[in-house]
């Protein structure tokens, strides 16, 4: 990996690096400009994964980029056959694509219904 110094901006070689978890890890550098000769820390952590692994280890969790987990979520929809409803499934007794909204069993969409019916 390589860094700048952040104060003369020459490359900085790393000289040691200490593993902090599996996921973080710290670097000591030095400025590669004999002038400046800063050395600093800087940490390297894992933070999303672009990519899953083929052998993932439960006990590491990294959180999914919003682009592998839209891409998993129209993977998993694509496997799934659908309905033949265009809404919720069903209820008890009812048929597939009965419409849940119609006033009395019976009545026909679109179709007003006798006046007799309206009056009170």
């Amino acid at each position: 990996m390589r860094m700048r110094c952040p104060h003369c901006k020459s490359w900085a070689s790393v000289r040691n690096s200490v593993e902090v978890t599996p996921l973080l890890r710290e670097m000591f550098l030095i400025c590669k400009n004999a002038a400046c000769g800063h050395t600093f820390a800087a940490a390297t952590e894992i933070n999303r994964t672009l990519s899953p692994s083929a052998t993932p280890d439960p006990a590491i969790l990294i959180p999914l980029s919003p682009h592998v987990r839209r891409r998993a979520l129209m993977d998993q929809m694509s496997r799934h056959p659908i309905s033949q409803c265009d809404r919720m499934p069903p209820a008890d007794g009812e048929e597939c694509g009965a419409d849940s909204d119609a006033t009395e069993p019976g009545e026909e969409l679109g179709k007003e219904a006798p006046a007799a019916a309206l009056s009170p």
